[in-house]
C-alpha cells in the first residue's frame, strides 16, 4: 500500500476536504469532502484526487436540468 496523503482542508473541484472517514469494503480510504452548494458526502480519496468525483452531484444535476430545459429549441448556428 501506498503512503497516506493528507487531503484534510484542500479543495478539490468544489469538494473541500473535511476529514478521513476510515475505509471502505475494498480497503480504499474515504474522506468525508463538502460540496460547494453546502451537501457533504464521504468519497474515495483518489477519485477525488483523479478528478473522477468534482461535486457532490449538483453540477451533474445542474447540467442536466440545464440540457433538458434547452432540449427541443433551435441551437443558433
Amino acid at each position: 500500500m501506498g503512503k497516506l496523503i493528507d487531503m484534510t482542508g484542500k479543495k478539490y473541484g468544489m469538494l473541500t476536504c473535511l476529514n478521513q472517514n476510515g475505509r471502505n469494503v475494498d480497503g480504499h480510504i474515504m474522506w468525508t469532502f463538502k460540496c460547494d452548494c453546502g451537501n457533504v458526502k464521504t468519497i474515495i480519496g483518489n477519485d477525488v484526487r483523479q478528478g473522477k468525483s468534482t461535486s457532490c452531484g449538483c453540477y451533474h444535476k445542474k447540467i442536466m436540468k440545464n440540457n433538458r430545459h434547452h432540449k427541443g429549441k433551435k441551437q443558433a448556428v
